[in-house]
């Protein structure tokens, strides 16, 4: 099984009043973040319940770290994991979510509620590109080969219109590197010899090609238009109210093209 490399283990108190909240550092850069969409980020166990505290065993990526926050609302409407002592979970970006959103939200900070008598009921705020998934449920890797999955969930993600150049490029890039497991994924022996599972590899690897084709162009869209207050083709109309401005001057006589020079004279 996959085990991304995570920090010693660290005990933290937390009392009825509190909640936690997972960020990203500040000099972490979002292409660091596709190394860490590979596998959960973060592991937590309850060690102890107390009728006024508690004491969870954290484990994070060496990029994320988790603060302790007071908090006066308790959570509403969210879907919660409840634990007991011995028992934990694991946070994971959601399957088919952008690396640039889960990066985005954990630059905020990832927002984790929680309440407790018996049992400890943590929950994430609405509309998180995060989810909790319990020691004892974690088979998101053995649902399939890893290259397939994160390959069908790619193909699978919903297209963007709005995003920046920077989240264009982050796109890009982790196309590639799912594209380059998937390609290496094919070229083995097990894979070669099953003709449904080749098939489906070069078939997912065919939709990635035609994706990145698509973001390419829409990267150097957007960083190729130098004002967003002309149309994308506004050079090329330039070019052609150029070379028809000068088929009329070859044509035109002599003397209406001094008129014309001694206008624009007059104007300036």
């Amino acid at each position: 099984m996959f085990e991304p490399f995570l920090t010693q283990p660290e005990i933290i108190k937390v009392d009825k009043q509190c909640k936690l909240r997972v960020s990203l550092h500040e000099t972490t850069a979002d292409f660091s973040l596709l190394q860490v969409m590979d596998g959960h980020i973060g592991e937590f166990i309850v060690v102890s319940v107390a009728p006024t505290e508690l004491s969870i065993m954290v484990r994070l990526h060496p990029f994320l770290c988790v603060n302790v926050e007071s908090s006066s609302s308790e959570p509403v409407g969210a879907e919660s994991v409840s634990r007991s002592v011995g028992q934990g979970w694991r946070l994971f970006s959601s399957l088919g979510v952008s690396p640039s959103m889960c990066a985005q939200e954990l630059k905020r900070g990832v927002s984790i509620t929680l309440s407790f008598d018996q049992f400890v009921h943590f929950s994430l705020e609405g509309g998180s590109q995060w989810e909790m998934v319990p020691l004892e449920k974690d088979n998101r890797l053995f649902h399939g080969p890893k290259a397939l999955l994160e390959a069908r969930a790619l193909v699978a993600r919903g297209v963007n219109y709005e995003l920046s150049s920077e989240q264009l490029l982050l796109n890009i890039s982790e196309l590639e590197k799912v594209r380059g497991k998937l390609i290496k994924f094919g070229e083995s022996v097990s894979v070669l010899g099953q003709a449904r599972l080749s098939d489906e590899v070069q078939d997912l690897s065919a939709q990635l090609m035609k994706k990145k084709q698509w973001l390419s162009r829409q990267y150097h869209h957007s960083v190729e238009r130098l004002n967003w207050q002309t149309s994308a083709n506004h050079g090329q109309k330039h070019d052609l109210q150029s070379r028809q401005l000068e088929y009329y001057r070859l044509l035109s006589t002599t003397a209406t093209n001094e008129m014309v020079q001694q206008l624009i004279k007059d104007e300036e």
